[in-house]
């Protein structure tokens, strides 16, 4: 599987979904190469900074925000609703934004923030490492008996994990980007092949990695969401998704029916959070009516 993306560890500005340079935590070069900035804050729970305790973190995330939809839905897979607090800066940006200015005064606030209430500073903004901190280094707390990380599967998680981030979470955000007609139209070629893809992959199997929900699942996930009810009306996308993926379609609604997957997924809020949030790409902050959902 080829890739366009680069790892680079020289300063960048914080991923964050409500960047309009960096929306998806992606920036792009002139010549087009897709580059993953790092996140600001690259603290890691399980460590003797951040140990894993109840009651210790505080979790700040979007309903409309993709990256920052993972660590929500993980969360609740875990079972960690009493251990680590959640606050949704949809309904509270004053929150979010005061979190931010005792670290960063003028740093545009950005989510997923994991908070530490005790020490009161930020433990990291990094989306993949607080979703795979929250899958591991709380199992003494966890209520439910989900691995999402085991160790039998974690070099192809690992490998699904870099596809998709280079085939689907940060493609479609630099398509959204793209004005120019054959460069547009390439891109949406790439989509349409990594979608064909994933549905062959899961004509074979339940899940991406087999017969369990891993954390490669809720990364897809949330993407297949946004494919449905966001994407193309922002981002011109026009995809073929749901009907001409007909085994990616059966997937995504049979995690939708998880309870942990539902109950973390907000359509309207989705579609309101693209309309507004990449005003930049249109002169009318319009937003989209869109198809009556087909996930129930």
């Amino acid at each position: 599987m080829t890739t366009n993306v680069s790892r680079r560890s020289d300063s960048a500005p914080a991923a964050s979904c409500d960047m309009p340079d960096s929306a998806a935590g992606v920036l792009r070069r002139p010549d087009g190469s897709i580059v993953r900035p790092p996140a600001r804050f690259q603290g890691r729970l399980g460590t003797a900074s951040f140990p894993a305790e109840a009651g210790r973190y505080q979790l700040f995330v979007s309903w409309g925000c993709s990256w920052s939809n993972r660590a929500a839905i993980t969360r609740k897979l875990k079972g960690l609703e009493d251990v680590v607090s959640i606050s949704y800066s949809d309904d509270d940006p004053a929150a979010l934004r005061a979190v931010w200015e005792a670290m960063e005064p003028g740093h545009r606030a950005g989510v997923p923030t994991l908070w530490d209430t005790h020490n009161r500073v930020i433990v990291s903004n990094d989306a993949d490492a607080i979703s795979r901190d929250l899958a591991i280094h709380f199992d003494e707390f966890t209520t439910r008996d989900i691995d999402l990380y085991p160790a039998a599967l974690r070099a192809d998680i690992d490998e699904i994990n870099e596809w998709l981030y280079d085939n689907i979470h940060s493609v479609i955000h630099i398509l959204g980007h793209e004005a120019r007609e054959e460069n547009h139209r390439d891109l949406i070629t790439d989509s349409l092949h990594a979608l064909t893809e994933l549905d062959r992959r899961l004509a074979e199997r339940t899940y991406l990695n087999g017969d369990v929900i891993t954390e490669s699942d809720v990364r897809l996930y949330v993407s297949l969401v946004r494919f449905e009810c966001a994407y193309p009306g922002i981002f011109e996308t026009n995809v073929r998704y749901p009907n001409g993926y007909p085994h990616l379609w059966a997937y995504a609604r049979g995690l939708y029916a998880v309870p942990e997957f539902s109950s973390t997924t907000n359509f309207e809020v989705i579609r309101r959070n693209f309309a507004i949030a990449f005003a930049f790409l249109r002169e009318h902050q319009v937003v989209p009516g869109g198809r009556p959902s087909r996930w129930d």
